[in-house]
């Protein structure tokens, strides 16, 4: 599934949301050596089309394919993984478990998934690769970030040939293992790291009237779908799930009508799998609608707090990943059902919603937006989860509560 690219102003707005924010009169990008590239953002050749790839779960593995149509970049919306392509060829990848041992005596340590990429040798030309470093200042420590490049013989690190506020950029030496990969030496872990909090309710213990949310601290570029296939059953509940966090700080998590808090607190580390425990599990009584969760650091200071509605859920399929395809199609579906006036007035109050501390769409970007450009704006803007959000509280403001109600099937 490829995102339509329907004007030359989309086209610009899918580089800056979805891939990384171009800004020539920002000079936060790392330029580490004058081979650096220039990647023009006029150049629609070079500018990244969305697609959900194929998922199988296979022996508790998940695996995704993509069957590229050409030459360009290709973003992943489930693993932020973007493809520079030089033509037509098939995708295959999987994350696999980091060996932290190899990595420790050349002082680094795991920053991201380690992928195991495969295609046809001449197919991948650069590599870009989701990061959760959130500083300027870090961003800017030059030999950071890098690219651990595993072989069957041999481990070597990748400079990069450019770090922008989302990804790190690589040439492609030969497709095998690759990971992200800090040099702990550097010591900037007093720093803030892009995190997330997700919640997933577990089913009800009728024996004892409870149930419990699982709650989690995790680096944002940790895929969902590789921590949702180590909760099933339970569902996701759906929040704004992104929080600075620091590692090896102590947090802890409170709830007014919780029974139980599990444990007191806890430490926030930079961990990449192969299991996603809860950080915490709030124990609740059963058929709880609604708690408010709050993230406290060590100084008591507030980190992250939303109300959580319980019945607000987001189902699994059966390869434990967030029905991404089933969501978007929804989305599309209802702004169908949506006269000519009404859809005006849907992107009249889209370019005026905030979602999650997120940046409204751009006037002029959607002007020119049908309904399937309009979706695909949303969730590169505001990502799956919080399209979703957007839409209902959008449909609540222009009177179309049926068509929430509509919407709300894909939470049950």
């Amino acid at each position: 599934m490829v995102a339509h690219e329907a004007d030359y102003e989309y086209v610009i707005h899918k580089f800056e949301t979805e891939y990384y924010t171009y800004d020539p009169e920002d000079d936060s990008e790392v330029k580490p050596g004058p081979n650096t590239p220039d990647i023009n953002p006029k150049d629609v050749k070079k500018l990244p089309s969305s697609f959900i790839p194929e998922v199988k779960n296979e022996c508790a593995q998940i695996f995704y394919r993509f069957k590229c149509p050409g030459s360009g970049l290709f973003h992943c919306i489930l693993t932020g993984l973007v493809f520079d392509m030089t033509r037509e060829a098939e995708l295959l990848y999987k994350i696999i478990q980091w060996d932290e041992s190899v990595l420790q005596p050349a002082g680094k340590m795991a920053a991201g998934p380690l992928f195991d990429i495969k295609c046809c040798e001449d197919a991948v030309r650069q590599l870009h690769f989701p990061h959760c470093v959130k500083t300027q200042e870090a961003l800017l420590s030059d030999g950071l970030l890098s690219v651990a490049h595993f072989t069957d013989d041999a481990m070597s690190f990748i400079k990069p040939l450019k770090i922008t506020d989302t990804h790190v950029i690589v040439d492609n030496p030969h497709l095998s293992a690759f990971g992200l990969v800090l040099d702990f030496l550097m010591g900037i872990w007093n720093k803030q790291v892009k995190g997330q909090v997700l919640l997933f309710l577990s089913p009800p213990n009728h024996a004892k009237q409870t149930q419990n949310i699982n709650v989690l601290l995790l680096p944002r570029n940790i895929p969902m779908t590789e921590v949702s296939k180590h909760h099933q059953p339970s569902h996701f509940i759906l929040v704004p799930s992104a929080c600075n966090l620091i590692k090896n700080t102590t947090y802890t998590v409170h709830c007014p009508v919780a029974n139980k808090i599990q444990p007191k607190r806890a430490e926030f580390d930079m961990e990449f799998g192969p299991n996603y425990s809860p950080t915490f599990v709030i124990r609740l009584p059963m058929n709880t609608d609604e708690v408010t969760l709050t993230i406290r650091d060590q100084t008591d200071t507030e980190v992250w707090e939303h109300e959580a509605d319980l019945t607000d859920h987001l189902p699994f399929s059966a390869d434990g990943r967030i029905p991404a395809e089933k969501i978007m199609v929804m989305l599309l579906d209802i702004l169908e059902d949506l006269n000519d006036e009404e859809f005006k007035k849907f992107k009249w109050h889209l370019k005026t919603e905030v979602w999650n501390n997120i940046s409204p769409i751009k006037e002029n970007y959607l002007s020119k937006a049908d309904r399937n450009d309009t979706v695909d704006l949303m969730v590169q803007t505001y990502e799956i989860t919080g399209a979703v959000q957007v839409m209902e509280n959008i449909l609540k403001t222009i009177c179309r509560n049926d068509l929430v109600k509509k919407l709300s099937t894909l939470r049950h």
